[in-house]
Order: C-alpha cells, then structure tokens, then sequence
C-alpha cells in the first residue's frame, strides 16, 4: 500500500527536492504556500485529498508572504486531529524548536543533501512507521470497543472496564472530529441509541475538558 503524503513549503525549489527524494515510495500531495494561502484552505486541501500524513516546512513566513509559520499550521492539525501523523522538516531549526511543543517531530532539511544515506532511510521509517501507528490505533480503538460492548450486552462490565469504555469513547472522538457516530458493526442493533447517547455525552465531557485546557 502507498501512503499518500502532503509537503508543505513556500521554496519551489524544496518542493522540487522533497517530490525526487519521495516520489517512489508515496503518493504525494505538493503544497506551495503563496500569498493566498491560509491556514484553513491548506488543511482543507489536505484533508479534501485524505493523505495519510503532512510534512510542513517551518519557515513559511520566508517567501511565502504569509502572516503564518509552520508551528501554527501544526498547532491547527493538532487541535483537530490530535493524533494524526505530521512532521515538520526546516532549515530553520533552532527558531522551529523555540515554537514547537514537541521537539521530537523537527526534522533539518540537510536530511535530504544526500550526505547520509542511512539517515534518509531511517527518516522515512519514521514517517512509515507514524502513519502505521496512527491507524493502528484507530483498528485497536474499535476493536477494544467492540469486545466491551460485546462483553456489557452478554453479562456486565466491571467499573474498571466502564472507565475504559468512556474513555475509549473520547478517544474515538478525537480519532473522528468531523463527527462519525461509532459504526453499528461495532455495537449490538439494541444497544445503538443508548451507545449514540453515551457518545454525546462523553464529547460535552471532551469540549468541556477542552475549553478548561485554554484558560
């Protein structure tokens, strides 16, 4: 299976550089940042176009004539989408770690110089291997969803497995922020509205929890 990746960057040449080293192994979605850009139509056109994960350059603010860097499209992403796999790869190294909660995600550029092949390798496992983790825990969500439910309906859940449960719930949430209600393969046909409801429910928790978070 082909991951179909999206690159980030206001350099021509970059996108150029990012496409002949990647091409091969992804299917690629190359988004060069201009004035009309914005933080919103990017994401947009990512997500319109399901790619698996986002590379972003940090320093879009360089030619790009846009008002906006590469940690607040990150921080868009991951205010939807906690979980979903993105990576940032700069030039700019040192102003991307002041900006950036977790510094582990900052990749240099000079990775694609072409200096050190194995470097390159293990950076694209990287990536593979984010994007691998990322739906495995959407299949592990579901699946460990399904074995409560499936246990709840034949006999009762300990509260240690209800805890479990809604947070499970919440964790789906985010795993589905445009909203998908948790699928009837999922859950017993009798169970669906009472399920549907605890799902509501656990979201206020998640929005409330959220709006705390920002103060």
């Amino acid at each position: 299976m082909s991951y179909r990746l999206a690159y980030i960057d206001e350099q021509e040449a970059s996108l150029s550089n990012f496409y002949s080293h990647f091409s091969n192994d992804y299917e690629l979605l190359m988004i060069k940042v201009d004035a009309n850009s914005t933080v919103e139509l990017i994401l947009q056109e990512c997500f319109d176009n399901e790619v698996d994960a986002i590379v972003t350059d940090y320093k879009l603010e360089e030619e790009g004539n846009v008002s906006f860097n590469g940690d607040k499209l990150f921080e868009a992403i991951k205010t939807k989408y906690p979980h979903f796999p993105v990576i940032m790869l700069t030039s700019w190294e040192p102003d991307a770690i002041d900006h950036m909660e977790n510094v582990h995600l900052i990749y240099n550029k000079d990775i694609l110089d072409g200096k050190n092949s194995e470097e390159f390798s293990i950076f694209k496992s990287k990536i593979n291997s984010t994007i691998k983790n990322y739906y495995k825990k959407i299949e592990d969500t579901n699946h460990r969803i399904s074995e409560l439910i499936s246990k709840r309906n034949d006999s009762k859940l300990e509260i240690s497995e209800e805890e479990e449960l809604t947070k499970l719930y919440m964790l789906y949430d985010e795993l589905h922020p445009e909203g998908k209600e948790i699928p009837a393969n999922l859950i017993q046909r009798e169970s669906i509205t009472q399920l549907n409801d605890f799902v509501n429910e656990a979201k206020e928790i998640l929005e409330e929890l959220r709006k705390i978070n920002k103060k």
